[in-house]
């Protein structure tokens, strides 16, 4: 099965299992779609991803309230097959919410086509006019949907349903299909070369339905979808598109040399293969690639190409592009060129771990291309899958055991992890179920268990769904040439990174909320950026609640207070500032964890050793420096000094305080020289000039230097 969406790029839905009459459908995804089967020429399937008869198919049973779907056109699909047996259409009426909203569009009601009052006659000739009924007479019959957001799982439910009509139906024949309805990309290829030798629109379309076995009028689109796809290819040129877009690049390359693409082409000279960079994004990519996401999950329509982009994480949290790169096809070796391609575009460095889909080839790929660079699926590209291969077996059951899975993903331990894991296969009973089968023997890879020690930076968990989806959104259409499409992912781009200099901008200038008096977390506060410091955070809090036992010198068992066995060990020696617990969660998401934290705290220790701070989760990190423009220097200043006024003004201590620091602040700088010098001359005039006479300065108690004890040598704290 496959999800088109309207702007212009094809999700792929073939199954990991390798069945070709298995697809999937995964849920929690919007946006414009249709869904169809790719399966062995039987077009008939239930919401959830199972296979129907024919016999079943047409006689679809009425939507119920509570009946839930993975996505608002699922639900507008099922409800279209079955007003369609029934002898009426279906169309979109109101809808609450929009892109704005924290939960983007959230109902909307389905109606039948004869809805609504009448609509008002074009003109007032009526002789003009044909005489015949309205089309619409305000029929009450609808179906409203609402959407429904659980354990991170998007579903639609439907909220009402009306079926009573206050007009005669029509039989199933007469009604008009839905104008949402796409053609299947398998089919593309055949209807191009039947057109070619002359068929009509009705001839292409009767030749489609006995190639694939239905009856006439049962595949899941009509002659007016097939006349509009060949319209639309009339304007797509696949080989003479390829060389503008090399021209692309090469004028591109020309107005930025820093630009890169690497490409390859066949012996005729055509396009095979292509993969593009930016300067900022190689950048980016030097600080932040050890850990990306290379999503491939898409192609574009019109080409029927894959697409495949590298995505990352800064120290922010925020979301940065590193490489897009589009294929001929899915085979071993063109995937292959992707991974070499991107290497060679990041200047030969490689990443320590790629998150991908659970695709087999790919991870082939990985294994023989990138050896030393750990592969793990994406957990959210896993849960994703779930309902179209459990949903319909489990029935009611399904939602149990979704949460059971999410549960077992998180356990601690691999012993843990197959017991349980047992124990679940057994109580649903999917002993000789093939995903079962499939989800077991690439553990490995997805599940938390089998993943410690290899970095992740904070990308294992659900709420960092990064996909090309959500990137693309509003640069394309269906009919973007491949030209227009390297120029519209630059725009992407470019909005992204404006996106996240305004974020960071904004971001470094509040103060941040401490939720303990241990001056550890106020030492982390002052050197990690906000997303950093609310992971370290969680662990610090997390922390007081576990207990410290000393099994060996410089040892530790460290326990959760409400747990008589088990827990990590932590290793802990201050000569060398070195900590290692057993649960790996530095090596993970390179931030310590409350292990470690606990046993630092019973060290008196209050501060973070260098080496346990790393370089990207450090403001310092930032891909937009203070010092790269006039008008971020402007904007940082202002979103301080607006900062200050409110602080220094709530008290006269304040701002006899800020007042005194200010002024001498203001002479310093009108000293200093107004343009920039080298970095040495600035060093060293600041060190000169940054001793003030604390004496002589109005005294608070905020503002006086602290003093901290080293990392685990013992001595008493000092006083200000």
């Amino acid at each position: 099965m496959i999800k088109i969406s309207s702007n212009g790029l094809v999700q792929r839905r073939s199954c990991p299992c390798g069945d070709d009459q298995c697809y999937i459908n995964t849920e929690g995804e919007e946006g414009h779609s249709v869904f169809e089967s790719m399966g062995s020429g039987d077009p008939n399937y239930l919401v959830g991803g199972s296979q129907i008869c024919s016999e079943v198919a047409t006689n679809i049973l009425p939507p119920y309230v509570g009946q839930s779907f993975h996505s608002d056109e699922e639900a507008l699909e099922y409800y279209s097959n079955f007003a369609r047996n029934n002898g009426f259409s279906v169309r979109r009426e109101r809808s609450k919410g929009n892109p704005e909203h924290p939960m983007g569009v959230y109902k909307r009601e389905l109606v039948c086509h004869r809805a609504g009052p009448p609509l008002p006659r074009k003109t007032d000739d009526v002789k003009r006019q044909r005489n015949r009924k309205a089309s619409r007479c305000k029929c009450e019959a609808q179906m409203v949907i609402k959407k429904n957001i659980s354990g991170g799982v998007t579903r639609w439910v439907v909220f009402n349903f009306n079926n009573d009509h206050n007009h005669e139906l029509m039989d199933s024949s007469e009604v008009r299909y839905p104008p949402h309805r796409n053609i299947l990309t398998v089919n593309r290829d055949r209807i191009l070369a039947l057109a070619k030798s002359g068929c009509t629109e009705p001839l292409i379309l009767r030749a489609l339905e006995m190639e694939r076995g239905p009856s006439a009028g049962q595949l899941a689109y009509g002659e007016r979808d097939v006349k509009t796809f060949l319209q639309a290819s009339k304007s797509i040129n696949r080989e003479s598109d390829g060389s503008e877009l090399l021209k692309t690049c090469r004028a591109m390359k020309e107005k930025n040399p820093d630009f890169r693409y690497d490409f390859l082409s066949d012996e005729n000279n055509k396009l095979v293969h292509i993969a593009w960079s930016y300067a900022g994004s190689i950048r980016a990519f030097k600080l932040f690639g050890d850990v990306v996401v290379f999503d491939t999950t898409f192609h574009l329509k019109a080409y029927d190409r894959p697409v495949g982009v590298w995505f990352g994480v800064d120290n922010y949290g925020h979301t940065i592009f590193f490489c897009c790169v589009i294929l001929l096809d899915e085979r071993p070796e063109s995937l292959a060129w992707s991974l070499q391609a991107f290497i060679r575009l990041m200047d030969g460095k490689f990443p320590r771990t790629v998150l991908t889909d659970l695709n087999m080839k790919l991870k082939d790929a990985i294994l023989t291309n990138l050896p030393n660079v750990k592969n793990a699926f994406c957990i959210w590209h896993v849960i994703s899958k779930l309902p179209s291969w459990f949903s319909t077996l489990l029935g009611s059951e399904f939602d149990r055991f979704r949460i059971e899975f999410q549960r077992i993903c998180d356990l601690e331990t691999m012993e843990d992890f197959e017991d349980q894991w047992a124990n679940m296969i057994m109580d649903f009973g999917l002993g000789e179920d093939k995903h079962v089968s499939l989800l077991y023997s690439n553990r490995f890879f997805w599940a938390l268990p089998y993943l410690q020690g290899w970095f992740f930076g904070g990308l294992l968990t659900v709420g960092h769904s990064l996909s090309i989806q959500s990137f693309f959104k509003g640069f394309l259409h269906s009919q973007t040439r491949l030209k227009d499409f390297i120029e519209q992912v630059g725009v992407a781009v470019d909005f992204q990174n404006q996106a996240g200099e305004e974020a960071t901008t904004g971001e470094s200038q509040h103060s941040v909320n401490l939720k303990t008096c241990m001056p550890i977390e106020e030492h982390a506060s002052t050197i990690l950026t906000r997303y950093a410091f609310d992971m370290f955070q969680k662990e610090i809090m997390a922390s007081a609640q576990y207990a410290v036992y000393e099994t060996a010198p410089e040892n530790y068992l460290v326990r959760h207070h409400l747990k008589s066995d088990g827990g990590h060990f932590v290793s802990c020696v201050p000569s060398d500032e070195d900590l290692h617990c057993s649960c790996k969660g530095f090596e993970t998401n390179g931030i310590l964890c409350r292990h470690a934290l606990r046993v630092l705290s019973l060290k008196n220790c209050f501060f973070i050793p260098e080496k346990y701070l790393l370089i990207r989760w450090r403001r310092e990190s930032s891909l937009f420096p203070k010092s790269s423009s006039n008008k971020y220097r402007s904007q940082a200043l202002r979103s301080l000094a607006s900062i200050i006024i409110q602080e220094s003004a709530l008290t006269k201590d304040r701002f006899d305080y800020v007042e005194w620091h200010l002024s001498r602040l203001l002479s310093h700088v009108r000293d200093m020289p107004a343009l920039d010098v080298a970095a040495s001359d600035v060093e060293q005039s600041s060190c000169f000039h940054d001793v003030v006479d604390i004496a002589t300065a109005p005294s608070i108690s905020r503002g006086r230097p602290r003093k901290v004890k080293q990392f685990g040598k013992p001595g008493k704290q000092s006083s200000s």
